[in-house]
């Protein structure tokens, strides 16, 4: 843990050096220039991939809405990238989309025409949904590169702005919150309380509530009441969305006392936990868990 929490993460534009082509047809590296864009799931549609019903000859509903967050943007290519068994696949789910805001949907036969695996989508595969940005000058800018890995930095990626991404990942009947008990594994915390590693307990008690979990402090080194201090995730189980709040403030010293909030999701087959937390409105910091061996 830093001695001062509070980090003010600059929100700049994306800065990026990109590829163009010449009249020659060969490539070079242009200007570096800022754009992003903005996609949000639409919350009629699905959230994740139901990999019951998909594997019973049930259809997919993605939805999104995709616009210019920031940049001189003339054109959008709707990229896909689908990791399966960890192998990640590039493809195009829709060129040129030129109108904004676009409301984007996409079907099962959409998805295998791009990706022809998808209908075998298992436990841990994913699908990352973003965007190729066509700026005014000509150049194209890319989020990822061809294997999947993220070319913007950890504003982009922390925004509560937008969105240059959304993830899709599977999806299990979510009857009550019983699987999110057990030791967890930290596989991110920007807060910094944690190393990657470290071990975390998570509680499922009913009494507290059907789709409610309790991540507990005892393990935090840094709190001075870490043992009676706790994280409280509230499941929606028709989206797998979480909010979290706590049970206290959390102690951390004199002038460093938080207000703990925030947002996150759950895998409901695997029982991984990823949050974005904010410590008396303090951006929104990566805490994701997963279950220990």
């Amino acid at each position: 843990m830093k001695n001062i929490k509070l980090i003010f993460t600059s929100m700049l534009f994306l800065l990026l050096a990109f590829s163009c082509d010449d009249d020659g047809g060969t490539s070079k590296i242009g200007a570096v220039e800022g754009a992003t864009p903005n996609l949000i799931k639409i919350a009629t549609a699905d959230q994740g991939i139901n990999i019951i019903a998909l594997q019973g000859g049930g259809d997919v509903n993605l939805g999104l809405t995709l616009t210019v967050a920031t940049g001189d943007v003339t054109s959008m290519d709707v990229v896909g990238y689908f990791t399966k068994s960890g192998v990640v696949s590039k493809a195009t789910l829709q060129a040129n989309v030129t109108t904004f805001p676009a409301t984007l949907k996409y079907t099962k036969a959409d998805l295998v025409k791009a990706f022809p695996t998808f209908a075998s989508f298992g436990l841990t595969d994913k699908l990352v949904i973003t965007a190729d940005l066509k700026l005014k000058d000509g150049s194209v800018l890319k989020m990822f590169t061809d294997n999947g890995q993220p070319l913007y930095g950890a504003d982009v990626a922390n925004s509560t702005v937008w969105k240059v991404q959304q993830t899709y990942t599977a999806l299990c009947p979510l009857n009550d919150a019983s699987l999110f008990n057990g030791n967890y594994k930290v596989t991110a915390d920007t807060w910094q309380d944690y190393s990657i590693g470290d071990i975390v307990p998570v509680v499922y008690n009913a009494a507290n509530g059907k789709y409610v979990f309790r991540i507990l402090n005892t393990a935090n080194p840094y709190l001075i009441n870490g043992s009676t201090s706790y994280i409280i995730g509230t499941i929606n189980p028709a989206t797998n969305a979480v909010t979290v709040t706590s049970n206290e403030q959390w102690n951390y010293g004199p002038g460093q006392v938080y207000t703990v909030t925030g947002t996150g999701n759950v895998s409901s087959c695997t029982g991984d936990i990823n949050l974005k937390i904010s410590f008396s409105g303090s951006s929104d910091y990566t805490f994701n868990l997963v279950k220990a061996p």
